[in-house]
């Protein structure tokens, strides 16, 4: 449901199956682009501002869906090419899986804001006969999520926090460090809520878990899985093990490992426990000798001239490669391709590596990161067109402060060094009024408030109105 032409695809073809049916709602049921993005396949902006169709959605869905795929949206898209392993060749050799799909849609994507909040932890609606009971979920595997209880069919919907494997804590496409307690605080919520009485659950991206005892099993499983990790990582920090130890000292207890449910076939149990730390004790290791780093092209000149130049690294890689200590071998072949990035030998070298490392991978995405990254070193960053996380209906979704805020991440402050200015902006169509104010290089804003000093006062629009 990415996109407009496979969401529509996918109607046609239950429609032809099933039997044709109007469209009276849909439910988004988190913020992340793969699960509204296809709404326009499926909805007309005409029948959702007439009510005819309703679109609902979590508290806080708005500001998530435009903020995630906007302020950061450059950089994500990038990152997305390595954990997805987008130009990576299919085969067993190469790209394989995307953790928990086999491909995104590559069609246009849409977003047409909600007209019915679900703002209560838990709230019923019933929509064309149809009883729904949500569950908001905030901070889980979205910061705005909601589960869905269809208690007349006796079916849960998990939306994306119980899936076929364990998820992300940190995502390596970037994203803000998840709550790995508070996932598995919402689950035990929802197994003594509705497991009980649930007879199937399903889930984004997964297959369904078929009666009272399976559904139970798996949501036991998951629950246990992201609260050992939060707990378990925790109580080795406090024994002193610290961000760049701790994926090499915990371990997910033997009983959740022989269940297939709690394998890390997408979030990796390495990068997920570091994401816990992080998210309590930040990237810091305690040691001041890495608190302010030299960036890894300055550093590395100096340890390849201590290691006594690119030939004896790349002889002694080559032998940690040929032993299997690829992890030992990457620690300095990747300091001369930092100080030498015209090396091609040691590029190559590299990327052999970096393969040897992906093949070991449980998680498809820790494997595409390398496997991508081996690709890259061999053939060249990528060029031409990329993804567009700000298309139309993006831009047009956002409220005018998250368009305001957009404008200071797109500032460039060297250019913006030394002008000063103080606008008042006023939508009288919605009576929002705004000051905004370009000081020190840094452009700031803040909602209801006029100044009486401004060198402009601009009315214009509302969102709302534009469209």
């Amino acid at each position: 449901m990415t996109a407009k032409e496979t969401a529509a695809a996918a109607l046609k073809f239950i429609n032809e199956q099933l039997g044709e049916r109007p469209v009276v709602a849909v439910v988004y049921s988190h913020s992340h682009a793969d699960h509204f993005g296809g709404v326009r396949g499926v909805a007309s902006i005409e029948d959702v501002n007439s009510g005819k169709i309703k679109i609902i959605a979590p508290v806080g869905f708005m500001d998530h869906a435009v903020s995630e795929n906007v302020y950061a949206g450059n950089a994500m898209t990038r990152r997305m090419f390595f954990q997805y392993g987008v130009l990576v060749p299919r085969s067993p050799f190469g790209r394989v899986d995307q953790s928990i799909g086999k491909n995104t849609a590559a069609g246009n994507l849409g977003l047409i804001p909600p007209t019915v909040i679900i703002d209560k932890d838990i709230e019923e609606m019933t929509v064309d006969g149809v009883k729904m009971v949500f569950q908001n979920t905030p901070g889980t595997e979205a910061p705005a999520e909601m589960n869905t209880y269809f208690p007349d069919m006796k079916a849960f919907w998990a939306a994306e926090n119980i899936t076929g494997t364990i998820h992300n804590i940190y995502t390596l496409r970037g994203a803000l460090v998840r709550d790995a307690l508070e996932w598995s605080k919402q689950i035990n919520k929802a197994l003594y809520m509705f497991g009980q009485d649930a007879e199937v659950m399903f889930a984004s991206h997964s297959w369904p878990r078929w009666g009272k005892k399976r559904v139970q099993e798996v949501m036991r499983a998951q629950r246990d899985t992201y609260a050992n990790l939060n707990n378990g990582v925790l109580h080795l920090a406090n024994q002193g093990v610290t961000i760049n130890q701790i994926h090499n000292v915990y371990a997910v207890p033997k009983s959740l490992q022989e269940q297939w449910a709690a394998r890390s076939y997408h979030g990796s149990v390495e990068h997920n426990s570091r994401a816990v730390v992080n998210r309590y004790l930040g990237y810091w290791d305690a040691n001041p000798a890495t608190l302010i780093p030299l960036s890894p092209e300055d550093s590395a000149p100096l340890y390849v001239e201590m290691m006594g130049g690119a030939k004896p690294i790349i002889t002694k890689g080559k032998s940690l490669y040929k032993k299997g200590k690829y992890l030992h071998a990457q620690e300095i072949v990747n300091k001369l391709v930092y100080a030498e990035p015209q090396n091609q030998e040691a590029k190559d070298l590299l990327a052999d590596i970096f393969e040897q490392i992906g093949y070991q991978q449980e998680s498809p995405s820790v494997r595409n990161s390398f496997l991508a990254a081996a690709y890259e070193l061999r053939s060249g960053i990528p060029t031409g067109a990329s993804p567009k996380t700000a298309g139309p209906d993006m831009i047009s979704a956002m409220t005018t402060d998250l368009w305001l805020d957009f404008l200071a991440v797109r500032l460039d402050s060297k250019k913006a060094e030394g002008h000063e200015f103080k606008i008042n902006l006023i939508t009288p169509d919605n009576d929002e009024k705004f000051v905004i104010e370009l000081s020190n290089a840094t452009l700031t804003n803040i909602k209801g408030y006029q100044a009486d000093d401004a060198d402009l006062t601009n009315k214009v629009r509302s969102r709302e109105a534009a469209i």
